[in-house]
């Protein structure tokens, strides 16, 4: 779909621009959807400007969504425009600049610590004087393996910076032991429990209660800070090592539990000659795509759920902290095969591997992207997230199932025109969903 006909479709009239029925405001200002329109944008800006801070650490040149940025910013200020055409096409510039971002950190990464390759990893297994390391900074971690090399400390990682295992520069430091832990919301009945030191290095950190006993042992990095944690300023990490190494031996995790991450899709793409015949061969009917930022709460299990019941036909590919509800499932292979059908392409950032992915396939198969057996349901928070869903809009992508509820910058209005334009769902009864999405159904 291109961006013109995009906008040419609809018109302030039709979802209650200024001086329409649908206006909420009594005067000539910005009405209800414009001002939830720039909501979008400021939290998509979010998103950016998280990948772009990271991609910077790598010294990566990113003037080109740095414009973006400033001019998005600008786009916002009191009294600039009120044209509702105009605020989606900026919506749909922004989706474009994180792609392009994406594609810059990606790169980043994988230039300065190599391509990842699948590894299992432990899970929940811990031994030793040992620091916790929550997050997605990849750069400081580098750091951080540099210099406790040879110390007796050992490092595991933390929702996010799971992916971390499957880049060769990292994975080469013998004391990058496993993971620990689910999610980013498990922080304050982990971070209880372990006995260590923990650095929280980007977002999605929780604030601890105020009976929180773990406070003392919790370093936070660059931006990431609260009122009674220590900082760690310009990569030292020479209070966090000593007070690692004063305190016991971390105990109380001794799982026998193992998982899988680093199928980059600089990886995935050299399977690419063995995934076409699987298709062609009709061992795999479908891909889906069920990714995105987990929150807490029971509806994040419908992912768990849809995963676990899909046909042994079909691969699953997945990025972002939405994977913990699910991978800890064996899925197995592609029948005939050695191909998995449980493809973890890395954090959040890393949701472009989709893209690149389905784009390789459908030139091989001589089809449209939009003609490719993939189905996409992401699960649902904020800022990052709607940087992802703005690119995939942007990329002209439809069909998607979000949940497990509805984002509340989001009126009605809004959520009608997106439907409209982008057939976009909400997820409602698991099973009722699959059977939609389902290309060949199995037989009754």
């Amino acid at each position: 779909m291109s961006l013109n006909m995009f906008c040419d479709q609809c018109s302030m009239s039709a979802i209650g621009g200024c001086g329409s029925k649908g206006q909420e405001v009594g005067t000539c200002g910005k009405d209800a959807n414009l001002a939830k329109l720039q909501d979008i944008m400021i939290y998509g800006l979010k998103g950016l400007s998280a990948y772009r801070g990271h991609a910077n650490e790598f010294g990566a040149n990113t003037k080109e969504v740095d414009d973006v940025i400033a001019e998005t910013l600008y786009f916002t200020l009191t009294n600039v425009n009120f044209n509702f055409d105009d605020h989606i096409a900026q919506l749909m510039k922004i989706g474009s600049a994180g792609v392009k971002m994406m594609d810059i950190l990606s790169d980043a990464h994988t230039s300065h610590l190599g391509v990842p390759t699948p590894v299992r990893i432990s899970q929940n297994k811990a031994e030793g004087k040992a620091i916790l390391v929550s997050g997605h900074n990849l750069d400081m971690l580098l750091e951080l393996l540099k210099q406790t090399e040879g110390k007796g400390i050992n490092i595991y990682t933390h929702s996010e910076m799971i992916p971390a295992h499957g880049y060769p520069e990292l994975r080469k430091y013998a004391h990058l032991k496993g993971n620990i832990g689910k999610s980013w919301f498990d922080q304050t009945k982990l971070f209880e429990k372990w006995g260590g030191t923990i650095i929280v290095n980007t977002n999605c950190i929780v604030p601890p209660k105020s009976t929180s006993t773990y406070v003392d042992r919790l370093y936070t990095y660059d931006i990431v800070g609260i009122k009674e944690g220590k900082k760690i300023h310009h990569n030292d990490f020479s209070e966090v090592i000593a007070q690692t190494l004063a305190l016991p031996d971390v105990i109380g995790f001794d799982s026998d539990e193992t998982l899988v991450t680093g199928h980059h899709y600089k990886t995935i793409l050299g399977l690419a000659p063995q995934i076409l015949d699987a298709i062609k061969a009709g061992k795999i009917k479908q891909f889906f795509v069920i990714a995105g930022c987990d929150a807490p709460g029971s509806g994040g299990e419908y992912f768990r759920t849809m995963a676990e019941s899909l046909p042994n036909d079909c691969v699953i590919l997945t990025s972002s902290c939405g994977k913990f509800r699910f991978n800890d499932i064996d899925f197995g292979v592609v029948e005939g095969t050695e191909i998995p059908r449980y493809l973890d392409l890395g954090q959040c950032n890393d949701s472009n591997g989709a893209v690149h992915i389905a784009i390789a396939l459908a030139d091989a198969l001589g089809v449209t992207i939009h003609d490719l057996p993939v189905s996409i349901v992401l699960s649902w928070m904020e800022q990052k997230a709607v940087l992802i869903l703005l690119a995939l809009f942007s990329l002209g992508i439809k069909n998607i199932y979000l949940g497990p509820k509805p984002p509340q910058f989001v009126n009605e209005d809004i959520f009608e025109f997106l439907q409209e334009h982008f057939n976009l769902h909400l997820t409602g009864d698991m099973a009722t969903d699959l059977d939609q999405l389902l290309i060949n159904k199995p037989a009754q």
